[in-house]
């Protein structure tokens, strides 16, 4: 078994998410998304289905959803979290990458 790794995504730049995607599928991978990241989990941004594809997680933070207006357009496949969830997921993994 590989290592939980988690990608905390706070700008626009998909970077993070394209180095998510090369961890093998012994790692456990988990893409959050903060901030202004929060617009990659549009419904139309193909980086993001290419990682929920390869069996990557992929999460944003249901606030910074909600403040921007993004509700109507995200994808119904990103699990939607609470900032109290956030803290949960960073002790839940052996790696973090700050993006």
């Amino acid at each position: 078994m590989g290592k939980k790794v988690l990608y905390f995504i706070t700008s626009e730049d998909i970077t993070g998410v394209e180095l998510a995607m090369e961890h093998t599928d012994e790692d456990d991978v988990t893409i959050l998304l903060l901030q202004n990241a929060v617009y990659f989990a549009n419904k139309s941004n193909q980086a993001v289905s290419q990682a929920l594809n390869q069996n990557k997680s992929v999460a944003a933070c249901k606030e910074h959803i909600d403040l921007r207006g993004l509700t109507n357009f995200i994808s119904d496949k990103i699990k939607l979290v609470s900032t109290d969830d956030v803290i949960d997921l960073i002790f839940e993994n052996d790696t973090i990458i700050n993006m």
